[in-house]
């Protein structure tokens, strides 16, 4: 019985030292899975920081996009003028285009009328060559009227007309 005892004694032992092992192998794992968490939520954290980092600067762009709105509606003004604009515009080039028909009609009648002038010139030219020529002739007979103007003052069939 005493081997039994001890045969008894040594599988307790062994049971206790093998449930030992296991529960220090549980202990172990435990610890292990414990440090991932530790680990993974730490880098949670450090990711929950960039992301607010980032959503805070995603809230500056969310205050320009929402002047923007204010910005399109000052567009749309600006849109709206310029197209009344372009309508004043294209009267105004209108206007421009029958102002210059009329004025080519005008450049057209002030060409034929700069041609006419030119021909009256030419004939202005030569009729005052023709004056200086009658000038001439009337200076050449001047002396002849001279006398002839003698002659019948003292001609008795003028003397009494006067």
């Amino acid at each position: 019985m005493v081997v039994a005892d001890s045969r008894r004694a040594w599988r307790e032992h062994g049971k206790t030292w093998l449930w030992s092992v296991a529960a220090a192998l549980l202990l172990a794992a435990a610890v292990l899975v414990v440090a991932d968490a530790l680990r993974m939520l730490h880098l949670m954290t450090d990711q929950v920081g960039t992301a607010t980092q980032h959503l805070s600067s995603l809230d500056s762009m969310d205050r320009k996009l929402d002047g923007i709105g204010a910005m399109q509606k000052r567009l749309d003004g600006v849109d709206a003028h310029l197209g009344q604009m372009q309508a004043t515009l294209a009267l105004t080039n209108a206007k421009l285009d029958a102002t210059n028909r009329r004025l080519d009609t005008a450049i057209g009648k002030l060409s034929s009328t700069e041609r006419k002038l030119g021909d009256m010139d030419g004939q202005l030219k030569g009729m005052s060559g023709e004056m200086r020529g009658v000038g001439s002739s009337l200076a050449a007979m001047r002396g002849d009227i001279h006398t002839m103007v003698h002659k019948i003052d003292g001609s008795f069939l003028f003397r009494g007309v006067k």
